[in-house]
């Protein structure tokens, strides 16, 4: 009897294995082939961004990720860091990498802002046509990166002006912040600071440091308006009801010797203080300035899922 219903219940296995085989072949069942790719545009007469998308799924909407790279406000591209691009075009995400002017081509930080306002625009209004949902966007910037996204959403939403014309408010699910400067220096500070990144620039192998330093010289020297923390001080308590993203997470690193911990509390206080309706996260890991992207760009799995985990939190 056991030999019969042995014999029964595999060739019932048989069957339906056949009939699943078979039932491949059809349209409905056929396997996802990606058909990743990258397109350039240019989203102003300034600036061009990548977006990273699977062109087998431009009918889908999927979330987004804009990022904007660092570098200390005169150096970085969206090339340099494009494997940022490809890592979450690969986790199912329509990604945008974003380039803007930089020291010495401008020596305004509200022309970054303004470059980065204009990406962000693009992305809102053309995103669609590449499978993305503007309803599910995440902005993402490291460093020098991290305070133009944040000062971009903070002006815009307050409807500041810049370069001749007012801001309108950009409406984004998410702001990571990954080892940004949310305090800019000002006075005596600023021009200590400056010195010490040229006196370090001397020292071989960091040269780089002294093109840092001019470029703080020439951009933030007697000029103001570049401070998230101080706008916002400017603002009675629970006076603005929304600014810009639904949440905040602040990344920094105690090991972080270019934006040292710490930088992101000024931000916070004032976040906590004025807004009436935002969620905020503020995450601190043992590691250096580029902890996250050194992670991504040597597919460190634990650092992968972490921002994975971090992006897909709202």
């Amino acid at each position: 009897m056991k030999l019969i219903l042995y014999k029964t219940l595999a060739i019932i296995i048989a069957l339906m294995s056949i009939g699943f085989v078979e039932g491949c072949h059809n349209k409905k069942c056929k396997q996802h082939k990606p058909e990743l790719m990258k397109k350039t545009i240019n989203y102003s007469a300034y600036g061009a961004l990548d977006v990273y998308y699977d062109n087998s799924l431009k009918k889908k909407r999927r979330p987004v990720v804009v990022y904007v790279h660092g570098g200390g406000w005169c150096e970085g591209s969206k090339e340099k860091e494009k494997y940022m691009g490809e890592f979450f075009q690969n986790n199912d995400y329509v990604s945008v990498m974003v380039d803007y002017r930089l020291y010495p081509e401008t020596e305004s930080i509200d022309d970054m802002v303004d470059d980065i306002y204009h990406a962000l625009k693009w992305t809102t209004k053309h995103i669609r046509e590449y499978g993305g949902n503007k309803n599910e966007i995440t902005l993402i910037g490291h460093s020098a990166g991290a305070h133009l996204a944040t000062l971009t959403i903070v002006k815009a939403a307050l409807r500041i002006r810049i370069n001749r014309h007012s801001l309108s408010p950009i409406h984004i699910k998410h702001l990571i912040s990954l080892n940004g400067r949310h305090k800019i220096d000002e006075g005596e500070e600023l021009l200590a600071g400056i010195e010490q990144l040229k006196q370090l620039g001397n020292i071989p192998g960091l040269s780089f440091l002294a093109t840092y330093a001019e470029a703080r010289e020439h951009l933030l020297v007697g000029k103001g308006g570049y401070d998230q923390s101080k706008i916002l001080k400017g603002y009675k308590d629970q006076s603005i009801k929304t600014l810009g993203a639904k949440k905040y997470t602040f990344v920094e690193c105690d090991e972080d010797n270019v934006d040292p911990l710490g930088l992101a509390e000024p931000m916070i206080e004032q976040l906590e203080r004025t807004v009436r309706k935002v969620e905020i996260d503020h995450k601190i890991y043992h590691g250096g300035h580029s902890y996250i992207l050194d992670g991504i760009q040597n597919k460190d799995e634990e650092i992968e899922k972490e921002l994975l985990d971090m992006v897909e939190s709202i």
